[in-house]
């Protein structure tokens, strides 16, 4: 299958970079790099301290932080309140790439770290999964770059088949699933690695970070997480760009309004407001305004935005992987203009805000009830209450499989019957094909082989996985909305607002008593009083009361599809499905991942090939 993306897409622009190690081999890339990839063109460049090119593609020019320092060079490339002085002190004190990681590991914001040291290179992103890296091996070095369709793009990559079954899987894909990208030939750096390229073009990993010990009692730690909050969103406030933010009714969107509120006037705080009589989310919205007098509000209803699935016909561009909110598309550029005309550049959201903020609860409580036998029973009664659990459920819930590998072969075992009480149980569509249920098997089975036993504690793995899954769900819509004209963040999963909540402990930022206890006393005093005592959660229309509306559209949607001449779904089966309508909220769920994987594919075009004829061969 060919990996090239279609140009002539609506559009503001793909922002991408690569990153070249110094070496003349290297240069037979960047010439390639300079014809363009699609719809991949290059505006900006930076060159190594030897003269060769180390930066290439596009991005906001503001967004680059450059300290030269001799043979050394550092870039600061994303949303980080660093000084270009600040940066060239840590190339001056950057005697080889190891001394980087107490100097990256105290930046503020959301970003890459690119370092050029005396002919050594280093690149690394997130933790959270938000900002990755990957390589390829091109023209005999390994390249390095933030996007891995660019990547694919470059060395004419093909689409493992195989691995894009797991696209289709629900409720999502297990994370060891989605940790290395679509594409053949291109590898994933672990977000908690960095990479090296040598002056060979030689490339190998190296861990730089650790997640921090659960050990903080709650009250020491909310001063940390309300501090590392401030300066997340102080970072954007104060970047110079018209900032707007969600302000949902949700307690994650009520903290960035009031922290973006505290330093832009107005602030332009986006509603939309629900006509589900069951959603409350839009009284509390009402609350938060009332109090947070310096925001413009913004409010429309779901009647002012364009319905699901209205602009599925029309191509867009094919990112790294499927984005499972193709169906809303429409909707998110009709968001984006909205915004956009009322003088927004860069927008604010609460994402991440429920993964970093507790821990999922069959994770921590057989740990809990080992380590602390009379509060793990406090809380398992009151999580037997609070979800209305049987004393049966209960039980598989507290034994369901300790390490990541035995839960991908539960998966492999129960994927036609899923076990619900199987915490990390998947399934696939009624409507996939005997041929993807047993490649979305044997998949699961290579992946668990291919997984290291893990010694830590699985609770603390589990928290660091669902943050991680989070940041990769959300960096599609980031890239998405990016190239839409309006760039979003998410400030809850910058690096340090990501440790600021995994350093306390685990029990306390999770109980059945209390709604997110750790954001809570973060904020008193920022957040409204009356918003800080919310513990609903709001309610919505089920999605298989809202299929009349786009079923004619998903009819002709499905008039031929990618999938099937794959052999990975029944066409007629799901058409079927579409006349009779759905008895669950479950299989509309999984009809948007679906359509976000045929719509991947129909955008995927013959690759451009570089001018100049490249080697490709594995990545090492």
């Amino acid at each position: 299958m060919s990996s090239g993306l279609s140009p002539g897409v609506e559009g503001h622009g793909e922002e991408w970079f690569v990153v070249l190690p110094d070496c003349a081999s290297a240069l037979a890339v960047a010439s390639a790099l300079g014809a363009g990839l699609g719809p991949y063109t290059v505006a900006q460049r930076v060159e190594h301290p030897s003269g060769r090119p180390w930066l290439i593609g596009r991005w906001d020019p503001a967004d680059l932080v450059l300290g030269p320092a001799g043979r050394v060079a550092v870039a600061v490339l994303g949303c980080c309140p660093v000084s270009a002085q600040e940066v060239t002190r840590i190339a001056e004190r950057t005697t080889d790439t190891v001394r980087l990681d107490r100097a990256a590991a105290a930046l503020v914001g959301s970003f890459h770290v690119a370092a050029s040291v005396d002919g050594a290179v280093r690149v690394q992103g997130g933790v959270s999964g938000l900002r990755r890296v990957f390589h390829a091996r091109v023209g005999g070095v390994e390249v390095a770059a933030d996007r891995a369709d660019v990547l694919a793009a470059l060395t004419g990559a093909c689409i493992d088949e195989q691995r894009l079954v797991g696209c289709l899987m629900f409720p999502t894909p297990p994370p060891a699933l989605t940790r290395d990208p679509l594409w053949t030939s291109v590898s994933a750096v672990p977000e908690d690695h960095c990479l090296l390229l040598d002056r060979d073009g030689r490339a190998r990993t190296r861990r730089w970070w650790w997640p921090p010990e659960p050990v903080l009692p709650l009250e020491q730690g909310a001063p940390l997480l309300r501090e590392a909050l401030i300066a997340a969103v102080r970072a954007r406030t104060r970047s110079g760009r018209t900032v707007s933010a969600d302000l949902s009714g949700g307690l994650d969107s009520t903290t960035m309004c009031a922290l973006a509120a505290a330093d832009v006037d107005p602030l332009v705080a986006f509603t939309v407001a629900s006509l589900d009589p069951a959603d409350d989310d839009g009284v509390w919205a009402d609350i938060a305004a009332a109090e947070l007098s310096t925001m413009h509000r913004l409010v429309v209803t779901d009647e002012d935005l364009p319905t699901p699935y209205e602009d599925i016909l029309r191509p867009d561009v094919a990112r790294e992987d499927p984005h499972p909110g193709s169906h809303v598309r429409a909707e998110d550029k009709a968001k984006a203009r909205l915004l956009a005309a009322h003088g927004s550049r860069l927008h604010l959201t609460g994402d991440g805000g429920d993964e970093v903020l507790q821990a999922a609860t069959f994770s921590y409580l057989p740990e809990l009830l080992r380590s602390q036998p009379r509060t793990g029973y406090r809380h398992l009664r009151g999580m037997r209450a609070l979800h209305r659990w049987s004393w049966p459920t209960t039980w598989r819930l507290l034994n369901a499989p300790r390490d990541e590998r035995s839960e991908l072969l539960a998966c492999a075992r129960a994927l036609t019957a899923p076990d619900r009480c199987l915490p990390s149980a998947v399934w696939l569509p009624p409507w996939a094909t005997a041929t993807a249920v047993d490649a979305a098997r044997d998949l699961l089975i290579r992946t668990a082989h291919d997984t290291p036993p893990h010694t830590a504690s699985k609770a603390r793995r589990d928290i660091v996985q669902v943050v991680r899954h989070s940041g990769r769900m959300i960096r599609r819509s980031a890239l998405a909305a990016a190239a839409d004209g309006l760039p979003m963040a998410a400030p809850f999963l910058d690096d340090r607002v990501v440790e600021a909540c995994l350093a306390v402990r685990i029990h306390e930022r999770t109980t059945p008593w209390r709604y997110k206890p750790l954001l809570v006393e973060a904020m008193r005093g920022i957040v409204p009083a009356r918003c800080l005592t919310r513990t609903t959660k709001g309610g919505t229309t089920p999605e298989y009361e809202a299929l009349p509306r786009y079923r004619s559209t998903l009819q002709t949607f499905w008039h031929e599809a990618r999938l099937a001449e794959l052999g990975l779904i029944d066409l007629d089966r799901l058409r079927s499905g579409l006349t009779g309508g759905w008895a669950t909220d479950e299989v509309p769920i999984m009809l948007e991942s679906t359509v976000g994987c045929e719509r991947w594919l129909r955008d995927l075009q013959c690759p451009v090939l570089p001018t100049t004829p490249l080697t490709t061969g594995a990545p090492r």
